[in-house]
């Protein structure tokens, strides 16, 4: 059963979910998100033998508002105290797209503190390349009309996400299930598009070369970021790296087995076990097979 809190840190309180006991691992949500994203992985590790723990990164979700502008480091710092917070040792952590940087930025600042780190959907791209994706990526400011328009608009910006992330799901059910989602994140982050912007600054191949901790790299092949998962691997000495097939799995409940089996093979490979004395069952790894890249 999943357990809500708030945990306080130096500039307001951050929400989250956890559920489990066992070695910690600790997922932050992609951009816009929340921490919802990880609840059926979240039971997943639980029921594996984990202590899994899902922040709302500030300004999202539940969880404290952001006042001016905030770095990447700024979020790094904010996930560090919440560790602290928790009173955790050692753990992993797992950062997906806009929050995979937040993850190695961490790890950099306190690279004691990590036993793994996973970076899911990292975006390794120029300056030029994150000002022309962000500027499409970017809404047009909402201004309420009274005949509603500019929600037809908003709702138009949704679908485009949803082909983005999605490319191969067909609209049904499904598709607007996870366009509702992006809605929800959207109103709880008060449609603050700043977390973008950490984009334009942050140095990610300074960061990627200067990881000290075991770093697994993850993707799936219809992730609109695949195309920058051989270059994770590449920067990051000693990183493994494992591709899902098709869909990523993140995107539904179905999915979490094989989106935590790679993790806990990794972690197993690092001397981590899950608690107790029963062991998981066999890894249903589904994609391409895991490769260790060594320097």
């Amino acid at each position: 059963m999943q357990r809500f809190g708030y945990v306080d840190t130096g500039r307001g309180q951050v929400h989250f979910r956890e559920a489990g006991s066992g070695p910690a691992v600790v997922l932050l949500h992609w951009g816009p998100g929340t921490s919802a994203q990880y609840s059926a992985i979240v039971d997943e590790l639980a029921a594996r033998g984990f202590r899994a723990i899902a922040p709302d990164l500030p300004g999202f979700g539940r969880s404290l508002r952001r006042e001016g502008h905030w770095s990447v480091g700024d979020f790094a710092d904010s996930v560090l105290e919440c560790l602290a917070g928790w009173e955790l040792g050692r753990c992993t952590l797992v950062g997906g797209h806009l929050a995979s940087l937040v993850a190695m930025e961490a790890a950099r600042r306190a690279p004691q503190r990590f036993v793994l780190v996973a970076l899911d959907g990292t975006p390794v791209w120029d300056e030029a390349l994150r000002r022309d994706i962000l500027a499409k990526a970017r809404p047009a400011p909402m201004v309420p009309r009274e005949d509603g328009e500019h929600l037809k608009e908003l709702w138009k910006h949704l679908l485009w996400e949803v082909k983005m992330w999605r490319p191969q799901l067909p609209w049904g059910e499904e598709a607007g299930r996870f366009a509702m989602q992006l809605v929800k994140a959207k109103l709880l982050a008060d449609f603050d598009t700043r977390p973008m912007q950490t984009l334009l600054e942050y140095d990610v191949f300074a960061a990627l070369a200067d990881l000290q901790v075991p770093v697994l790299a993850l993707s799936a092949t219809d992730d609109p970021l695949f195309n920058c998962h051989e270059s994770v691997l590449a920067r990051v000495a000693g990183s493994t790296g494992h591709v899902f097939q098709g869909d990523h799995p993140v995107h539904s409940r179905a999915g979490a087995p094989a989106y935590v089996a790679p993790i806990l093979e990794r972690l197993r490979g690092l001397g981590v076990e899950a608690a107790g004395t029963a062991a998981p069952g066999p890894a249903a790894v589904a994609g391409v097979a895991s490769r260790d890249r060594r320097a």
